[in-house]
């Protein structure tokens, strides 16, 4: 119970505070700097182009909910210090997870599609057509 009470007190201390919040920003701003997004609306659906290149195509992960589209994308933990050769002398290419969020209203959830190719991340969002059934055009 004490160390229980401890661990959680520790969680409180400024330092822990401020590690965590650093580490929630330094994903977020490398999520948007690795990550890189285009977003095009046509008349008939929404383009979300995402540039993902190194990650497995089972490790992106694609969501639709609360006209929210989410894409995150999970790189192994295999570890830093080891390549498939030997020891990793120096890394430059994201290893880390990546979470992008984009707002869309009035899409058609079932219809969405996603491809990914070549380290390039493809959805395409179909709007929902308005309903102007009834209407009477003024002449």
């Amino acid at each position: 119970m004490r160390q229980h009470l401890f661990s959680r007190f520790d969680d409180l201390l400024p330092v822990a505070m401020l590690k965590r919040a650093h580490r929630q920003v330094t994903t977020v701003l490398n999520a948007h700097l690795i990550m890189k997004t285009d977003v095009v609306e046509h008349d008939e659906d929404y383009t979300v182009t995402a540039e993902l290149p190194g990650y497995d195509k089972d490790a992106i992960t694609v969501r639709y909910a609360d006209d929210c589209l989410t894409i995150q994308a999970a790189q192994p933990t295999d570890g830093p210090d080891r390549d498939d050769d030997g020891r990793m002398l120096h890394r430059e290419r994201p290893a880390e997870d990546l979470t992008r969020h984009f707002p869309f209203k009035n899409v058609l959830k079932d219809q969405i599609q996603a491809h990914y190719n070549d380290g390039l991340l493809t959805v395409t969002l179909p709007k929902k057509v308005a309903d102007d059934a009834g209407k009477i055009t003024i002449q």
